[in-house]
């Protein structure tokens, strides 16, 4: 819009002049003095000023700025709460701002978001408008209403939805539980007139498709800023040191830096953890990047529960790994075993281009469709790992793990606590056949975020319970000095 067509029009300072909080005079100074202080003085000495030129001054005054009346909007709504007046405004502002839905259809909308918080929205907002390659807003968005109205009015790419729906179903959503999150995306799905075909996004384009415009806009998670840490059991292990601790920090523009290596107990790895991150996190306060965590584990510890590990506490008050970082693991021995890393890149490569197959649902699919072309990058175990700490599978019985490592799948994903139950796949699966995979470690973050203040008994939380292993070929931490980088070569897994 010119400066001109920023003029409010009459039927938004109507709508704003209705909201009843504004009917207090006291109520009207104190905002004009938050948003407009130099409207102040002809307010408190011009005696006979309507409240409605009042409103119109403060509106004017603000439609020429940034962030438009959103912070008008924002203060009246702390003090009238969620009426039907402060409903009509919103939709009189989303009409006036964006020319995309119906009255009827904008009142939806603020239906189905009302209520719904995300911590550090604005923050994740600015994350998401990054792997779409668009610039963060002017101000921080930090109501999801607010997220919508400023993805609304950036274009969508060619053969990809508009940015609002893709933000609408891939991060707003995450904010709400069970039957309103569903309701959110398939409202997401009715009115984005660039939805994706009805086969369904779990499907990619084909290997013609390579390099077109729409496999090429959404790049493959790849965090500018990372700690790697790898955590191998000894074989000479001593009293209370059972465990070689490795780490690699890489905070962008430099190169990666490996740390010494340290002899610790595997009851204490937590511990260590959380006093690596706090270094890193100290030594790159400058950045505004996340700080991304990947533990590089042997199949006997990947049942540790690392996003759940706890960090350095502020006052009494703690974090966890997975709620403030992006948490993933990888595979220490596929790393070892470079027979498999030829089969392992290449399928990285399909992946990150956009020409993977469908998700590999153990144990329905068989053999033949971990093969198959084009080639399947992500696999769902029907069960954790077996092996972990000692425990092993029974002889000759299908290792579904070891059975996708070897085929070269480069990201893994199961239920922690055991057998994957009807309902968690089935909510799992929804959420695969509706995200990009290429930026999944993001999704399972919010996901974990979500489940925060959920009852702790709703055991259908994707985000308390998934696993989530990604392993990209082309960040290889380098072998310890003096420590073998796995089994001898030629060697066999033994079973």
């Amino acid at each position: 819009m010119t400066v001109a067509e920023r003029v409010p029009p009459r039927y938004l300072v109507d709508a704003v002049a209705q909201v009843s909080c504004l009917r207090d005079t006291e109520t009207l100074r104190q905002v004009v003095h938050r948003l407009c202080p130099q409207l102040s003085p002809s307010l408190d000495t011009t005696a006979g000023t309507s409240r409605r030129g009042v409103v119109f001054a403060v509106m004017e005054e603000l439609s020429v700025q940034p962030a438009g009346i959103a912070r008008l909007i924002e203060a009246l709504e702390v003090r009238e709460g969620n009426s039907i007046t402060m409903r009509k405004l919103k939709v009189a502002t989303a009409a006036w701002e964006v020319e995309l839905l119906d009255d009827e259809s904008w009142e939806e909308l603020f239906d189905l978001l009302d209520g719904i918080r995300i911590p550090d929205l604005d923050r994740r907002y600015a994350e998401f408008l990054d792997t779409l390659g668009r610039f963060a807003p002017p101000l921080p968005c930090t109501e999801p209403w607010t997220v919508f109205l400023h993805a609304a009015t950036l274009n969508a790419r060619p053969g990809s939805q508009l940015p609002c729906f893709q933000v609408l179903q891939q991060l707003l959503a995450l904010g709400a539980d069970g039957e309103r999150q569903q309701l959110i995306i398939d409202w997401a799905e009715e009115h984005d007139p660039y939805r994706p075909a009805a086969t369904g996004r779990s499907e990619r384009p084909s290997a013609a498709d390579e390099g077109s415009p729409a496999s090429e806009h959404i790049d493959v998670w790849n965090p500018s800023d990372y700690l790697m840490v790898q955590l191998r059991p000894l074989l000479d292990a001593e009293s209370g040191r059972d465990t070689l601790l490795s780490h690699w920090l890489r905070v962008h523009p430099g190169g990666r830096i490996k740390g010494e290596d340290s002899r610790i107990d595997l009851r204490d790895a937590e511990r260590e953890v959380a006093t690596l991150v706090f270094h890193a996190e100290s030594d790159m306060a400058h950045r505004r990047a996340d700080l991304a965590l990947e533990f590089v584990l042997p199949r006997d510890l990947l049942d540790l529960d690392v996003e759940r590990w706890h960090k350095t506490s502020f006052q009494g008050v703690g974090g966890v790994l997975g709620e403030d970082h992006h948490v993933v693991v990888r595979s220490l021995d596929r790393l070892g075993r470079r027979d498999l890393h030829g089969r392992w890149g290449r399928r990285w490569d399909a992946f990150a281009n956009g020409r993977a197959g469908r998700v590999h649902w153990y144990p329905e699919d068989g053999r033949s469709h971990l093969l198959s072309e084009p080639p399947p990058a992500v696999a769902v175990l029907s069960d954790p790992p077996t092996g972990a700490r000692g425990e092993t599978g029974a002889r000759g019985s299908r290792d579904e793990l070891v059975e996708a490592l070897r085929a070269g799948v480069p990201v893994i994903l199961w239920d922690r606590r055991g057998p994957a139950d009807p309902v968690f796949l089935s909510a799992l699966r929804s959420l695969l056949d509706r995200h990009d995979l290429r930026g999944l470690p993001g999704v399972v973050k919010a996901l974990r975020i979500a489940a925060i203040d959920s009852d702790p008994e709703n055991d259908v939380l994707v985000g308390r319970h998934v696993a989530l292993l990604w392993d990209d070929p082309n960040r290889m931490p380098v072998a310890s000095v003096g420590t073998s980088a796995g089994p001898p070569p030629g060697g066999e897994e033994s079973s």
